[in-house]
């Protein structure tokens, strides 16, 4: 009963090694309703609201990825940026997921995107989604799009949400952004090792035991 006690402890030790830890991220989901946890700018017209539904120009109606919100982002004229971003701590092999859809509102190139910053210097390392008017069409309704980004070091990084005007006054463009969450690693190697060398003691005690 002993021996037995004690392979569970190390299972359950092994476990814990695997990376069974908090997310990071704060509300990617939005599902408080606001932007508690993010960073928000929005230019002068511009607006960032959480919503439960949002109409594009051509009739497409979108719901919810999951839950009951996601961010809506629009711009404000030439050259104007409306963002959201969030710092976030990443272990090697965590990675960061999400949707994303693109609503043009004009026939200029709006665009919007996701991307992720180094924290420490502030340096562009990757844009995880991008769409424009080019990939939609003039006025739009771009589809809800997946993406994800895994981590290859330890570090904080900034996660940024973004749409943008290209050129006139008149015409604004949306970006929609939800259903986002930072997950542990799957065990490496060594760790599935002895997890497998656990399994493999208790499968011995219990053939020892009904022999």
């Amino acid at each position: 009963m002993k021996k037995l006690l004690s392979v569970f402890a190390a299972i359950v030790l092994v476990l814990g090694m695997a990376g069974v830890a908090k997310a990071t991220l704060v509300n990617g989901g939005f599902e408080t309703g606001d932007f508690t946890g993010w960073t928000v700018s929005v230019p002068p017209g511009g607006s960032a609201k959480v919503v439960t539904s949002h109409s594009g120009d051509k009739g497409k109606h979108y719901t919810p990825m999951e839950g009951n919100y996601f961010a809506l982002l629009k711009t404000d004229g030439p050259g104007s940026y409306t963002t959201i971003s969030q710092t976030i701590h990443l272990e090697a092999g965590w990675w960061v997921e999400g949707y994303a859809a693109f609503d043009a509102r004009d026939w200029w190139n709006d665009k919007a995107w996701v991307k992720i910053y180094d924290s420490t210097n502030g340096d562009l390392i990757a844009t995880l989604w991008y769409s424009d008017v080019n990939q939609v069409g003039d006025f739009g309704d771009g589809p809800w799009t997946y993406w994800s980004w895994t981590a290859t070091e330890s570090g904080d990084y900034i996660l940024k949400f973004g749409v943008a005007n290209a050129g006139d006054y008149s015409y604004d463009s949306y970006a929609l952004f939800d259903a986002t969450a930072s997950t542990t690693p799957i065990p490496e190697p060594t760790t599935l090792l002895l997890l497998g060398s656990g399994l493999i003691g208790l499968a011995g005690i219990g053939r020892r035991k009904f022999k």
